[in-house]
This record gives C-alpha cells, structure tokens and sequence, in this order.
C-alpha cells in the first residue's frame, strides 16, 4: 500500500471554554482498497476536506475506514464515508455512549447510526497489510497499527497509546516503565515512519 499523512493531528485546549484535539488521519491506498484510518473530528473538517482532494480522493471511493478506538476527536469524520466499511475492534460494543452525557452520547449515537457496515476486529492482520496490535490502556476497544507500505517502511499508527512526540521521549527516557510504554518503545524500534495521534510524525533516517 502507498502511504499519504493526511494532516497531523493537534490538541486545542483552553480551561473551562474550548477542549477541541483532533487526531492525525493516514490515507492508505492499493489498486483495490482506499483506507482511512482515524479520519478525525469536527475541527478537522477543512483539513480533512484539502487532504483529500489534494490526493485525489472523493469521500464516496474510500472503501475502509479504520478506527485506533471509538472517540469523537478520532472518529467524528467517519460520517462522511458512506460507502465505507467501518473497522474497529470488537470491544466498542461493549461501551455505554449515552454515558457520555446528554449532549455528547447523541453525537456518540450518531455516529454509531451513519455507519452502514461495521466489521469489528481483534488483534491479527488486515490484508496482510497491516497489523493490529491490541493497546487497551487508553480505552478497552483501543489498537495500534503497524502497516506496510512500499513509500514510508513499516508505519506505525500509534493512536493515543502514544499521542505525543514528547510523551514518546518520556518513555526512552525511563520516565515511564508500565506496560504501555514497553509496547510503545517496542512497537517503536519495528517502524520507519511514526505517526502520533495527536502531534507531527517522526520519520526515522
């Protein structure tokens, strides 16, 4: 598959008034499937849009959309992919999003209701392409991915198990050693190219 960083993702936060982060969305594309994995949230939007039709691609001919897990600043812009089939793993179903509050568990609703085909995962491979690594310390649905691509080597998708180049730096540093950070340095030396979810990516070499 041929890689494309769609944008990198950002954290906007100012207390008590905006708590707005979005995450980076990765295009990935052969001759037979166009992949997006976490398409974002509603800040995104505009850059969505650009990203896309600087690549060429319309919304309707994405096939697959692929989800690290189910949070809005992840997963919003997943909508707008009407003919895709929605990826993630099996323990989404296990959540409550009206839990979420009143306001915030109808958008978790619909989303939920604009996907029209959902194929949940575990851990194993997807077109023997790209491999999904179980990582449920943010959230118990949440993954990383490891895909292979002929422009960028093993790219790693880390999701929020790592969603910033300097919580990524903490963990080299032995500033943190639980289970999370040994899978992060791990899934870390395997890749070229390293996209944190909320922060510009690292290309190795």
């Amino acid at each position: 598959m041929e890689f494309e960083l769609l944008f990198s993702g950002s954290v906007i936060y100012v207390s008590g008034v905006i708590d707005a982060p979005t995450s980076s969305a990765v295009l990935l594309k052969d001759s037979e499937r166009v992949v997006v994995i976490d398409p974002g949230g509603f800040p995104s939007l505009k850059a969505l849009e650009s990203s896309l039709s600087k690549v060429g691609v319309a919304p309707e001919e994405v096939t697959d959309v692929l989800l690290t897990h189910f949070h809005l600043d992840h997963a919003f812009n997943s909508i707008f992919f009407k003919n895709a089939t929605i990826r993630l793993h099996k323990n989404y179903a296990t959540r409550n999003y009206r839990a979420f509050g009143p306001v915030i568990g109808q958008m978790y609703s619909m989303v939920l209701d604009s996907w029209k085909r959902i194929e949940p995962f575990e851990s194993g491979m997807l077109w023997d392409t790209v491999e999904i690594i179980e990582t449920p310390f943010h959230s118990r649905e949440h993954v990383s991915f490891l895909a292979r691509t002929r422009n960028a080597g093993n790219v790693l998708i880390f999701g929020d198990l790592c969603d910033r180049q300097f919580r990524f730096y903490e963990m080299r540093k032995g500033m943190r050693t639980d289970e999370a950070a040994k899978i992060a340095l791990e899934l870390y030396d395997r890749a070229d190219t390293i996209v944190f979810s909320h922060d510009l990516p690292i290309i190795k070499g």
